[in-house]
């Protein structure tokens, strides 16, 4: 009788991962249908792809959204893609995604080592905004030494570019496959 209980539950605890995973795999096809559907110009989607993956890349988490919304306006790119894009770096990536591109910024400036401990430590101190304190957030701010903030951002923004083109290259490519794909399949 128990290891019924106990098959029972396993095969609930399974199902209910499988349609969270199901639901997750869903919204992800929902939003890249959105993307290959949407009524823009393949060039627009596309520029919105590469300024959401270049501002992403970027040390600014707080105000991803509003620089990519800035930028964005006046090159014609479309808004809530680049605006989605710049999740890439969020609250569960951000000090790895920043660590990746700090440590390909020591290629250029290799004097300035620090260790992944005192680096998650000094940006997760960093980014312990408050705006009712925000003379301490901005001293903590302040306290990321040119020894991080100078390879951080060298490997953020080169890194930014390059994956911006990466990313504006190929989709492009392929939302002009889809459509031509979805025309020709009528």
């Amino acid at each position: 009788m128990n290891e019924t209980v106990i098959q029972l539950e396993s095969s609930n605890s399974a199902n209910k991962l499988a349609g969270k995973n199901l639901t997750l795999w869903m919204k992800i096809k929902r939003k890249l249908s959105y993307i290959l559907h949407h009524k823009d110009p393949p060039k627009k989607v596309a520029l919105g792809v590469a300024l959401g993956m270049f501002v992403g890349m970027l040390p600014i988490m707080g105000i991803q959204m509003l620089a990519v919304t800035l930028i964005a306006f006046p090159l014609k790119a479309n808004v809530k893609i680049a605006m989605a894009m710049v999740w890439i770096s969020n609250p569960l990536t951000f000090i790895p995604l920043y660590w990746l591109n700090y440590k390909f910024g020591l290629i250029f400036v290799p004097n300035m080592k620090i260790s992944w401990t005192e680096f998650s430590g000094i940006l997760t101190k960093a980014s312990d905004w408050n705006w009712s304190a925000i003379e301490k957030s901005l001293n903590n701010l302040m306290g990321i030494g040119a020894d991080i903030f100078v390879p951080l951002w060298l490997g953020s923004l080169i890194l930014g570019i390059i994956f911006g083109i990466i990313a504006y290259i190929v989709s492009f490519k392929w939302i002009n496959f889809y459509r031509i794909k979805l025309h020709h399949d009528k």
